[in-house]
């Protein structure tokens, strides 16, 4: 039994929350939030609340869960330096690129065991179509085309907070981009930058890059175009449309959720279907991303390993050149 301090009550809350309760050999002992009104409503027997967060490596902890604002954690983790509890964390892993890898190396250099939650890595369509392109099935991959909008309600309604603020580890290149850009690599190999365009929008203060176009180019010659793009409402479309030599794939969601709904199509080199899938699990999660951490910490506990935090690095090496 592996004893979890949770740190974090929005999407510690919502999306982990669930999933520690679904496994079974995860006891959770301590909920820290500095809002104690929040987790005033979520009273759970044998938990300890607590609102400092120092207080967590005070108890016999085994495994130290965050889901807070990137300042917050970049401390957290620097922190846990000297006690080496193994952890899980967010990305991106803290307010810029420097401070990143310093925090890894430190992390490697101790022998941390640590993960973090890059939500489509542990995604089962996401895992078939790493499968489809390592196969070869139909053949080398040519290029992709990567099309995400999405809905910022900070950005809407004007709010300045760390979320909209790419000082503090907020805005679209951290909180979506990095995702895209991880699971580039982990489907075509380490990316390079060719070019990139953007349109800002200015408010209290902030450049908040509200479009983001890229022209990306991988170790094996693989060019990709990936387009990012807020909206004022409506549901999300993610579509990655990739094409092989003798046919393609396409992988899309239209979906208030980031990762439900998301249906696979395979096509041949005549352009007809062969195959369809659509997500599948006996799990019952509320917020779709609980699927993928579900699969996430059971891989952790069975053989933790670096490289999902080596695919966030390299992808923050690409944020830091987009201006």
């Amino acid at each position: 039994m592996k004893n979890i301090a949770l740190v974090g009550s929005n999407f510690g809350l919502r999306g982990y929350l669930p999933v520690i309760q679904s496994i079974k050999n995860l006891d959770l002992k301590i909920i820290c939030s500095r809002d104690q009104n929040k987790i005033s409503k979520t009273i759970l027997k044998n938990v300890h609340y607590v609102n400092n967060w120092k207080k967590i490596f005070k108890k016999n902890i085994d495994i130290i869960i965050l889901a807070v604002p990137p300042k917050l954690q970049e401390e957290i983790i620097l922190f846990n330096l000297k006690y080496k509890k193994k952890i899980i964390f967010e990305k991106p892993i803290s307010t810029n690129y420097k401070t990143s890898k310093k925090i890894i190396e430190k992390i490697k250099k101790n022998k941390i065991k640590a993960e973090i939650n890059l939500t489509y890595l542990n995604h089962t369509l996401f895992e078939k179509v790493k499968k489809i392109i390592k196969k070869s099935k139909f053949g080398q991959v040519i290029n992709y085309k990567i099309y995400w909008d999405f809905v910022s309600i900070d950005f809407n309604k004007k709010k300045k907070s760390w979320k909209t603020n790419e000082r503090q580890g907020g805005g679209i290149k951290n909180i979506f981009l990095s995702h895209v850009l991880s699971y580039c690599e982990f489907f075509f190999g380490k990316t390079v930058l060719k070019s990139s365009q953007v349109k800002k929008s200015k408010f209290k203060g902030l450049n908040f890059k509200r479009y983001i176009f890229l022209n990306l180019i991988n170790s094996r010659n693989i060019n990709g175009n990936v387009l990012l793009n807020t909206k004022k409402n409506g549901h999300q479309n993610h579509k990655i449309e990739i094409n092989f030599e003798r046919g393609k794939v396409i992988l899309f969601t239209k979906s208030k959720d980031w990762t439900k709904n998301f249906v696979l199509k395979i096509y041949n080199n005549n352009n007809n279907l062969v195959e369809k899938y659509r997500q599948i699990s006996k799990k019952k999660f509320k917020d779709g991303r609980s699927y993928q951490i579900y699969s996430m910490i059971k891989k952790f506990l069975n053989r933790p390993n670096y490289k999902n935090i080596n695919y966030c690095l390299n992808s923050e090496i690409i944020n830091k050149k987009i201006k």
